[in-house]
């Protein structure tokens, strides 16, 4: 019965770590989340370059599965090519091995637990603060001292190994096995990570079994380097609904542990002698094993990254034959978001990537929309042909409309950061706005059929003019589509508001014309001038939308 408790005890205190460790990331990543997308969206110019991008906003959020999950998502998005982000994904393998030496030394070396709650206390007074930025700070404090708490919990449940001798015997059946005992406890740690869903939870529990006594360094070694081919499963479910592009970027996430953990098994021993010349103290002590393991971790993710950076083409060539590229369908369908699942470390922050995508690609869709109206106002005659096309256009974007802001209505329900709300926000009227458009460029097609079927006439140049009109609106609808995905600055909505003006001043020009020619034709000669009204009248609608479209961008930065 005691050793059921103690397992309980054990499992209790790995829980208290996840959710400790959840917290410290969660209020980590709210502060720096919209800094750590743009880090990793613009540092990527090159192969060095983005391995530092990686260890850098690993370091930071504390956390490679949240690095690697936006990493995938900015590939999807087409903000990061598949090369840049092999580079990040190496660099963020490198900041993971930031989290056991925290634990190492102030874990094991250190009398946490007088700091722990202590932490817990501080942050209290702040997690009920109306400043946003104190609750985020009270998550920090809060994760940091329950994490440590959990760390506590589960040292002093598990008992030394010296008054367990039949626990001993049972592990010595499977750690005397020679080298077939590495590969077997490098699947071990595979399979870990794999459920806890955590390379530093998984970590922990290793630092903690190999200090009681109960692995040694080589066992708790090969189990690292099982956790590193587990943590790969986080961006690999996460790509699973993404694009080719994106299920290339997880594929070679596992294809660069893969390997690395395959050349390290054929020199193992030699690199745990290297290690032990390297650190201080013996790793027979296993007191002393947190921190050779420590050093093993970050040796062997920085040893990888030196010997595969070269060969980064070489990875990308390999997942490119992995993965087909995405079979595109001719016409549209019903359109359908496929999300991230919420139980993926920052699935909101991935999703909303996405939406930003989906959003960009609605805008470009109404200037193809716009560009088709163009030519028919140009000539009449290709009406019949624009009017299908723009109305199959036109039933898709509702279908994308509809189905974008239910996403982003769900997403409402989630604990979100104020950026994250104000991002959700912006893109539920941004996608509103764009539908909108496409309301208006059919109403703009419909008239105009009506023109050509009614043998309607307009003035001389009136054609010449609709066009004109339309290339304004052109204008004003490609420069949204540029700035989706990114924050409008001030110097930006005073471009959108010189786009707008522009169209206005054209519409009080084209509606004067149009007012002196009726005032010189029959009224049996009126019906076609009042259809030139109404196409200028959709036309300065559309500005209006585009002007809504900027303003909801800039206050979302």
């Amino acid at each position: 019965m005691s050793a059921i408790f103690q397992i309980l005890n054990l499992l209790g205190g790995l829980g208290i770590f996840l959710i400790g460790m959840k917290s410290m990331s969660d209020g980590i990543h709210k502060r720096s989340g919209d800094k750590l997308k743009s880090l990793l969206g613009t540092l990527t110019t090159n192969r060095l370059m983005g391995v530092f991008t990686g260890l850098a906003a690993t370091c930071i959020v504390q956390s490679s599965s949240a690095t690697t999950v936006i990493l995938v998502s900015l590939v999807n998005a087409g903000l990061v090519n598949l090369q840049q982000s092999i580079g990040v994904i190496m660099g963020a393998n490198i900041g993971t091995t930031l989290t056991a030496w925290i634990v190492s030394i102030f874990g094991f070396k250190v009398k946490i637990t007088s700091f722990a709650l202590p932490a817990v206390a501080i942050a209290i007074p702040f997690y009920f603060s109306r400043s946003e930025k104190r609750r985020e700070l009270a998550e920090v404090l809060i994760g940091f001292g329950l994490l440590f708490l959990g760390l506590h919990l589960m040292k002093e449940s598990v008992p030394d190994i010296g008054s367990s001798p039949e626990v001993l015997a049972f592990l010595t059946r499977f750690t005397s096995l020679g080298y077939l005992s590495i590969i077997l406890f490098v699947l071990v740690g595979a399979v870990l990570t794999v459920i806890l869903q955590s390379s530093s939870a998984a970590m922990a529990l290793t630092l903690t079994m190999a200090y009681k006594g109960w692995i040694d360094f080589p066992i708790a070694a090969a189990i690292v380097l099982g956790e590193n081919i587990g943590t790969t499963i986080t961006a690999f479910l996460a790509s699973l609904p993404m694009k080719a592009e994106a299920k290339r970027s997880a594929r070679a996430h596992m294809v660069f542990n893969l390997v690395g953990v395959t050349w390290m098994l054929i020199v193992f021993f030699p690199f745990l002698n290297f290690i032990d010349r390297l650190v201080p103290g013996l790793s027979s002590d296993s007191s002393m094993i947190p921190l050779h393991l420590s050093a093993f971790h970050t040796s062997f993710n920085i040893a990888n990254t030196l010997l595969l950076i070269w060969f980064v083409p070489l990875i990308a060539e390999l997942v490119k034959r992995m993965i087909k590229d995405d079979q595109i369908i001719p016409g549209y369908g019903k359109y359908r978001f496929v999300s991230v699942p919420s139980n993926i470390p920052d699935a909101v922050e991935s999703n909303l990537i996405s939406v930003h995508a989906e959003a960009a690609r609605m805008a470009q869709e109404t200037w193809s929309m716009m560009s088709q109206i163009q030519l028919a106002a140009q000539d009449f005659s290709r009406i019949d042909e624009v009017e299908k096309k723009v109305g199959a256009l036109e039933d898709y974007l509702d279908s994308m409309q509809e189905e974008l802001t239910d996403f982003l209505t769900d997403c409402m329900r989630d604990s979100l950061s104020n950026y994250q709300a104000r991002n959700i926000q912006a893109l539920q009227r941004v996608v509103y706005e764009l539908e909108s458009i496409s309301d208006s460029a059919y109403s703009i097609a419909m008239l105009i059929k009506k023109l050509k079927e009614g043998d309607l006439p307009l003035h001389k140049k009136g054609p010449e003019e609709l066009a004109e009109y339309t290339g304004r609106v052109l204008d004003f609808l490609k420069f949204n589509a540029d700035n989706l995905g990114k924050s409008i600055r001030d110097y930006d909505l005073e471009a959108a508001l010189r786009f707008e003006d522009a169209i206005d001043e054209m519409r009080d020009q084209l509606n004067k014309i149009s007012r002196r020619k009726m005032a010189k034709k029959k009224r049996s000669e009126l019906k076609g001038e009042l259809i030139f009204r109404d196409i200028v009248r959709h036309l300065e609608h559309i500005g209006d939308y585009s002007l809504n479209i900027s303003q909801a961008l800039r206050l979302a930065d």
